[in-house]
């Protein structure tokens, strides 16, 4: 069941001030961190996930909320896959927009792999604890 929230302004600012905030967090972390690959670490920050987390249960309900988080977490291992394609093609290519590109098409192509994936397990435990099929 997909439900559509309405995009107020109020919604939008919310987005933009915790988008906002967490690239600016990040930026200052790598400035005062001398260990730049740890810095690096906080680029994933999953603020623009939490807003969205947030907004969808406010502004929905749980449910929709839910449904974020999964996308969001199957984006977050795009993400990996992303950055590994990033690294090899560019290793391996020597052209950094195309390599870009591909990064970009496997993160795509993965994060719904992910989906597909983490729905088909979640559908399998709640087989395994109702001992029947899931509506």
């Amino acid at each position: 069941m997909v439900i559509l929230m309405e995009i107020n302004l109020r919604d939008l600012a919310l987005r933009f001030v915790l988008g906002g905030a967490s690239v600016a967090l990040c930026f200052i972390l790598l400035q005062i961190l001398p260990w730049k690959i740890f810095a690096g670490i906080f680029a994933a920050f999953p603020a623009v996930m939490i807003a969205a987390v947030v907004m969808a249960g406010y502004f929905g309900n749980s449910e929709l909320a839910a449904e974020v988080t999964l996308g969001a977490s199957a984006g977050m291992m795009g993400c990996t896959v992303c950055v590994f394609t990033a690294a090899f093609c560019m290793q391996h290519l020597n052209r950094w927009g195309l390599s870009l590109s591909l990064a970009l098409g496997a993160w795509f192509v993965s994060s719904f792999v992910f989906v597909y994936l983490m729905q088909h397990f979640l559908a399998g435990r709640r087989v395994g604890k109702s001992g029947r099929a899931a509506p």
